[in-house]
């Protein structure tokens, strides 16, 4: 076997990632203190005001958070569309009361055109915990949910809410949907 001189090995190695690199040339992701909030429509009063810590959006897959959630969902369900409105109190910030808002599972609401569709309003308290196993240090919001049930949010920094499963580990999404949470701003829409 021949053997090959170290330096022409280095020249070799040094020529390709320089090919690579003015090849396929990548952009770092935008700092986020650059990233600007997505707005959302809504018909329905905008929460405002130092009560309100934020309100976080996502389109996690169904199975999974509905039979964590106990909730029921159509046969074709293939995501759930959240909306987390999450409160503090104004004096001493600390985490106090949640609506959570499912559509895509739970009770049946009629139209007035005869459709329907599915929705679920879940309202408790949540907490913040620190130091759970699986990411010692970082912040996890608590919410109750009936009969002695949480539901576990990682906090990925004041955007970015992860959905965490039962045992406060990560859930893993498919190539359509994730568990991740944004948050947005909420912004009056026309009929």
């Amino acid at each position: 076997m021949k053997k090959v001189a170290p330096l022409k090995v280095i020249s070799i190695a040094v020529a390709i990632g320089l090919c690579g690199a003015f090849s396929n040339p990548s952009k770092a992701q935008t700092a986020a203190a650059d990233n600007r909030l997505s707005q959302t429509i809504t018909f329905r009063p905008i929460p405002t005001g130092p009560t309100v810590l934020g309100v976080f959006e996502g389109r996690p897959p169904c199975d999974e958070i509905a039979r964590q959630l106990k909730i029921s969902t159509p046969p074709d369900c293939i995501k759930l569309k959240w909306d987390l409105i999450l409160y503090q109190d104004p004096a001493t910030l600390q985490p106090t009361t949640y609506t959570l808002l499912l559509i895509g599972g739970g009770d049946v609401v009629k139209q007035p055109d005869g459709s329907s569709y599915q929705q679920k309003l879940i309202k408790g308290n949540w907490t913040i915990m620190k130091d759970i196993k699986a990411n010692p240090g970082e912040e996890v919001y608590r919410l109750e949910l009936a009969t002695d049930a949480y539901l576990y949010l990682l906090k990925g920094d004041d955007n970015v809410l992860f959905v965490l499963d039962e045992n406060k580990e990560f859930r893993v999404g498919n190539e359509d949907f994730s568990y991740t949470l944004n948050r947005v701003k909420l912004v009056p829409g026309n009929r």
